[in-house]
């Protein structure tokens, strides 16, 4: 049974939903409507919906929620530029927590970022509380010692510094299945979005590589994230409010590309 309907009132025969879709799920029939082709796969992106200049598609086969409205005019490549080279890597925040409304802003944003084939397949760790936090940054050092990894981090735990988790109030996980081909790329691209979402409102943001490799190898720290069975811890952000603003914008080694 289809599950992508075409109003053929409304429809213009112009083609768009079937230009766009990208598993060729959609073709103009003998009469210039869509159809779905026999024995195709849709990967349910919503592309022909979002498309439909004439609103003449519907598809039961999407998530039970109403399409967002795109926005008719995006902002200046220079504002875009300006806010992109401006980000920093935060590693010092107020104590503050971040409100849970504005976690979960963040997380609605970063579950739009782009996955393999549309998968979605993420799972979404957050710790909110800072004492949780600088648990699992203590369990890193312990394992650190243990290993004996990082003598960096110790000689700063050692000082009553976290370079670990940097004291941030709020720390997030991004997981996905252990066999699953395309994590850490579609983790990396979902956590990506959520960095500049949180940038956008003022917040403080910093991988956290350590507790990412951590939780890979140090059962304890998966314990103490209460990651599903199966599924593996592919990368994470430290975020709170900012304590120091910046004034400028550092300088990056010269450009290397190859042009082909």
């Amino acid at each position: 049974m289809s599950q992508i309907t075409v109003n053929a009132d409304l429809c213009k025969k112009d083609g768009v939903c079937v230009a766009v879709c990208p598993s060729r799920t959609l073709a103009l029939n003998a009469k210039g409507f869509p159809e779905e082709v026999a024995g195709s796969s849709c990967i349910f992106c919503g592309h022909c919906v979002a498309a439909c200049a004439c609103g003449a598609l519907t598809h039961t086969g999407l998530p039970q929620e109403p399409f967002l409205p795109a926005l008719k005019r995006l902002p200046a490549a220079s504002v875009i530029d300006g806010f992109l080279m401006s980000r920093r890597s935060v590693r010092e925040f107020k104590q503050e927590p971040v409100a849970k409304e504005t976690l979960e802003t963040l997380l609605d944003v970063a579950r739009r970022a782009p996955t393999a084939s549309n998968s979605q397949k993420l799972h979404w760790i957050v710790v909110g509380d800072a004492a949780k936090v600088h648990a699992l940054s203590a369990e890193t050092v312990s394992w650190a010692r243990g290993a004996g990894f990082g003598s960096a981090m110790l000689q700063q735990w050692q000082k009553g510094n976290d370079p670990v988790l940097r004291g941030a109030p709020a720390v997030v996980v991004a997981c996905t299945p252990k066999d699953y081909a395309w994590g850490k790329a579609d983790c990396a691209i979902a956590l990506t979005f959520l960095e500049l979402a949180a940038e956008a409102r003022g917040l403080g943001v910093c991988w956290a590589g350590y507790l990412t490799h951590v939780a890979g190898v140090h059962a304890p720290i998966r314990e103490m994230l209460s990651v599903p069975e199966g599924y593996a811890v592919q990368g994470g952000l430290m975020l709170g409010e900012r304590k120091y603003a910046y004034r400028l914008i550092p300088p990056r080694k010269p450009l290397s590309v190859q042009w082909v």
